[in-house]
């Protein structure tokens, strides 16, 4: 093919193609505009129909991993829990934090923040990741959650049943090695609308 007559075309394709990408970015600015004005109409109107909650409870914690054979580790605690829940429809998210006073017998206090995301209404499931936080260090991997519960409506207040799987492993402390620390729980927590 001669040379001009590729130029050609390939300048009929640069044209072609500057007016699609001129068009194109008018057409990503419209995009992107409508785009930002819809998610706004949807997360004002998400927000104005979302239920907030804040809750408090206990857990009662069984530790099934490898870690409960051990003689000086306690298997069984108890921990307080405070709850903060957004739900929009089927879904909810779910922020807790817990505090267990005396982790394991080791007379050190646990912290464990952690996120979930559930699915259900009355009765609902769903999955979530946190850490832990005890004698000033982090924990260095996340831990897993699976939770199945039910929620009780009691006009403005709710309560909540749950059972959770968590599936935890850490080099945290310094007694236990490669052990895990999956450990069962079940929890009810007393929620109140805001």
């Amino acid at each position: 093919m001669h040379p001009a007559g590729r130029r050609g075309e390939s300048s009929k394709r640069g044209d072609f193609g500057c007016i699609l990408i001129e068009g194109g970015k008018a057409n990503m600015k419209r995009t992107m505009i409508a785009v930002i004005a819809a998610l706004c109409v949807l997360f004002t109107a998400s927000a104005s129909h979302a239920l907030f909650t804040l809750g408090a409870g206990i857990h009662y914690v069984k530790t099934v991993g490898d870690i409960k054979d051990e003689p000086e580790f306690d298997s069984n605690a108890y921990n307080l829990v405070a709850s903060a829940q957004m739900s929009l429809l089927m879904f909810k998210v779910e922020g807790d934090v817990e505090w267990v006073p005396d982790y394991g017998g080791s007379e050190e206090s646990l912290l464990m923040p952690q996120a979930l995301v559930l699915f259900g209404g009355f009765l609902y499931g769903g999955a979530g990741i946190g850490t832990g936080y005890i004698d000033g260090e982090w924990f260095d991997k996340p831990f897993y959650v699976l939770r199945l519960g039910v929620e009780i409506p009691l006009g403005p207040v709710g309560v909540d049943i749950n059972a959770n799987y968590r599936f935890m492993d850490t080099a945290v402390f310094e007694s236990v090695d490669s052990e895990d620390l999956d450990s069962v729980t079940f929890g009810a927590i007393v929620r109140f609308k805001l």
